[in-house]
């Protein structure tokens, strides 16, 4: 039996992030899968010259289930600066779209309030 995040992450991520091309530039999403069940990484990744934004899904056992959402960004004066935007347990389909929610509230409000080169 898959697990609801599992069959929903790609569709749920990039329904939030669909901003990132539409405000922002990016390309993508591309997604990219590890394992049908136990343990899992599922990722959405969105590329513009200058940054990269990644959403992952983690599903590991010992109850590591979370989202998170990292942007990096290359600056002439610090390439490849990685940024964590937000790490939120996601045990259930209700707390993996909340903390997509958050996230992508948080990516849009970093990246409104710090332009990319």
């Amino acid at each position: 039996m898959v697990d609801v995040r599992v069959k929903t992450f790609e569709a749920e991520a990039g329904a939030r992030l669909a901003f990132l091309r539409q405000d922002f530039g990016f390309d993508g999403p591309e997604f990219d899968g590890h394992g049908g069940g136990y343990p899992a990484m599922l990722s959405l990744r969105y590329h513009r010259v200058s940054a990269l934004v990644e959403v992952c899904l983690v599903l590991s056992y010992g109850g590591e289930e979370y989202v998170a959402t990292w942007l990096v960004v290359d600056r002439e004066d610090r390439p490849g600066q990685r940024s964590e935007i937000g790490s939120n347990t996601a045990r259930t389909g209700f707390q993996m779209r909340r903390a997509l929610d958050r996230q992508a509230a948080a990516l849009r409000q970093a990246l409104a309030a710090h332009p990319l080169p």
